[in-house]
């Protein structure tokens, strides 16, 4: 493999405003000449430009376009300096092809191309890997590549069987690639035969531009949730914000570049809700739908036997319709491959991604004011990722599916080569009509519901941060006061998110949340599933340098009530206010630890998770060796009656002087009286 040269960032991300209007925010207005090769060898520039005949044109784009309004550097100098570029360069053929469709034209001078086309044409094809190797091509799996582009867009990788059974890779769906892997001394080239292109058009709009999906379409606008998902970026933060911080240790670190927003939705095809409902199909006479009255109607009267409707505004959060419609939106933009996240649980290894193993969840509150859940699940027996599964008995000894009564609502990988990917989200079309029903509180949602507190943070994922695969870049990542919408953060916090990916930490999902200073912070907490008595437990990361903070917990976010002594991550599991001990042959002995840790507010750590090197996890939390004196416990911080249409929030406020503690987050759960006091004990899993 090519070996790769380290170099500092050099350049910040080119913006898409919704108007079309381009803007570039950079850090460093030109390329460093200390960073241009002065040996032989080829960078990607000269790679071009010593095959005329195959990439003069993108040659010459990349020339016209600088790296910021104020710099004298283009992307062709910067392809010509250090660095680790994926570029993805559409030959001359496609060039040319790609600019005749566009302006009409037969052999469209390039010399004539707008500034804003090359702009768009070289800053979707080109990846900043930064300190990390350029993406190969055996690399690839279906789904968004984890590094955005110059456009700060994600790319993605699907495949497809031409009729000879030669398997080809696509990009963003319509690209081929047609020659793979051209490693270069500063990056790969991949040569594909369609230019890279990628939507502008925001979620709504490119759901609207879709042809199976104009019933879904409608009901965005009828309901107005189009018209809440139109938010890119947070043009305050982008022009105000702080570049840097100051961290724990009194160093400078950079605060995040951009704010964005983003969405997500699941989404019914037109002939899925004729087949499963008795929708008509649109009638499209010149790209207009002439039946939309009749097509509301008959959804209208699908969702009232499911919804109560409230209100006969379809624009009412309350009405039946748009109830229905906002179960399908997540307010976050979340690439594919993240919609589970897959890392350290038993069995799997995170760098034989598509081996999975046994069954993950990931926790999402909808949009809409009735904060209702959505459970999606994946594993090897699920054949797929799946909304709201139901296992109602599993195999405790690997926790292995048994009886699944109801399988879940699969979501497609792709939608028959349309493009699914906005300017701020991603749609997926599913095999089935997603509700709200009684079974998801009472069946799916009936259980021990844990959340990693990444999936809190809908800025922390949609800015791609959570669960960053870079080793070298985002391992950490300081978050600013005001950045997080669920979260307040007191100024005195040093607050850092940090990826973990390729440690071997003792984390869930590999990441954690660690605040240092003398910190303040609420968070406002995910909804309950129905009312009931629930056990909120938080884990408690345990080590020397740990904090200690009082917890407060209620409804009124500016007067909340303190719950239980002030919680202390310093003190070691076998201390006897916490009075573990590790599990040893003998069941019954391990059970009667379980049962005199709850004694003190406590339990052990969870068997589905473990400890990582890149190997097959073989190491539980509950039972590791590597961590066992520090390990991920729970700690019970508040029991009684929650409500599922009530707000909570948690505060954590340190009680010790000392400012260096750090007070690490990591996950949370939900578990309701049934399941941690039911007739079956709860399962170690």
């Amino acid at each position: 493999m090519t070996k790769f040269f380290k170099r500092p960032h050099l350049l910040a991300t080119l913006m898409i405003a919704l108007a079309g209007t381009l803007f570039v925010c950079s850090c460093k207005d030109d390329v460093d000449e200390s960073d241009m090769y002065t040996f032989t060898g080829k960078t990607v520039t000269s790679f071009l430009n010593e095959n005329p005949d195959d990439y003069s044109m993108f040659a010459y784009v990349l020339t016209k376009v600088q790296l910021s309004p104020k710099s004298k550097s283009t992307i062709a100098d910067l392809l010509s300096a250090r660095g680790n570029y994926t570029c993805f360069v559409p030959d001359n053929k496609a060039l040319q092809s790609y600019l005749d469709s566009i302006y009409m034209v037969d052999n469209y001078d390039i010399t004539l191309l707008p500034d804003s086309m090359a702009e768009y044409i070289a800053r979707n094809s080109v990846i900043d890997n930064k300190n990390d190797e350029a993406y190969l091509s055996t690399s690839f799996n279906v789904g968004a590549l984890e590094t955005t582009n110059m456009d700060d867009r994600y790319i993605t990788i699907s495949f497809d069987n031409l009729p000879d059974g030669e398997t080809v890779t696509l990009i963003n769906e319509k690209s081929r690639i047609t020659t793979a892997d051209i490693e270069l001394t500063n990056g790969v080239v991949h040569r594909i035969d369609h230019v890279l292109e990628l939507s502008r058009a925001t979620l709504p709009a490119l759901i609207a531009q879709t042809e199976n999906t104009r019933i879904f379409s409608y009901l965005l606008e009828v309901t107005s949730w189009a018209d809440s998902m139109q938010l890119y970026r947070d043009d305050d933060y982008e022009y105000n914000h702080a570049e840097t911080a100051k961290d724990e240790n009194g160093s400078t670190v950079k605060n995040p570049e951009h704010r964005y927003y983003g969405y997500t939705a699941f989404v019914e095809t037109d002939q899925l809700f004729h087949e499963k409902w008795g929708i008509d199909l649109p009638e499209v006479v010149n790209g207009i739908v002439t039946n939309k009255e009749a097509i509301l109607r008959q959804i209208d009267e699908k969702c009232r036997e499911y919804y109560s409707n409230g209100s006969s505004d379809y624009r009412s959060e309350d009405n039946a319709v748009n109830q229905f419609v906002s179960y399908h939106l997540l307010p976050m933009r979340i690439p594919w491959e993240k919609l589970v996240i897959h890392y350290a649980e038993m069995g799997y290894s995170y760098k034989n991604p598509s081996n999975l193993t046994i069954d993950c969840f990931e926790y999402y509150e909808t949009m809409g004011k009735q904060r209702r859940l959505v459970k999606l699940t994946e594993g090897s027996q699920t054949d797929g990722k799946r909304i709201n599964r139901y296992v109602s008995e599993r195999n405790l000894k690997d926790y292995s599916e048994i009886t699944v009564p109801i399988p879940g609502i699969k979501i497609n990988e792709s939608n028959d080569g349309n493009n699914f990917n906005a300017l701020n989200g991603f749609y997926y079309t599913i095999d089935d009509i997603l509700l709200y029903t009684n079974d998801v509180p009472n069946k799916v949602l009936n259980e021990r519901i844990r959340f990693d507190i990444s999936s809190l943070m809908p800025e922390l994922i949609t800015n791609g941060y959570r669960r960053s695969m870079s080793a070298t870049e985002n391992t950490k990542v300081h978050i600013p006061t005001g950045y997080f919408e669920n979260f307040d953060l007191d100024p005195a916090c040093s607050y850092n998110y940090l990826s973990g990916y390729g440690t071997t930490w003792p984390d869930f999902q590999g990441d954690e949340h660690n605040v240092t200073g003398q910190y303040d912070m609420t968070i406002k907490l995910p909804p309950v599933p129905f009312e009931g008595t629930w056990e909120i437990r938080w884990s408690v990361p345990t080590f020397d340098n740990r904090g200690m903070a009082q917890l407060y917990f209620g409804t009124n976010k500016k007067n909340l009530v303190a719950v239980g002594l002030p919680l202390d991550l310093r003190l070691k599991p076998s201390n006897p206010a916490i009075a573990y001990e590790a599990d040893g042959d003998d069941e019954e002995l391990n059970d009667y630890n379980d049962k005199v840790m709850r004694t003190h507010g406590y339990m052990k750590p969870p068997m589905h998770d473990g400890i990582t090197n890149g190997g097959v996890v073989k190491e539980s939390l509950r039972n590791t060796t590597t961590y066992a004196t520090y390990l991920r416990l729970r700690k019970i911080i508040y029991t009684g009656n929650l409500k599922p249409e009530e707000t909570y929030y948690l505060r954590i406020k340190s009680v010790l002087d000392n400012t260096s503690t750090q007070f690490v987050m990591d996950w949370m759960e939900y578990a309701p009286k049934n399941v941690y006091n039911g007739e079956e004990p709860e399962d170690k899993w």
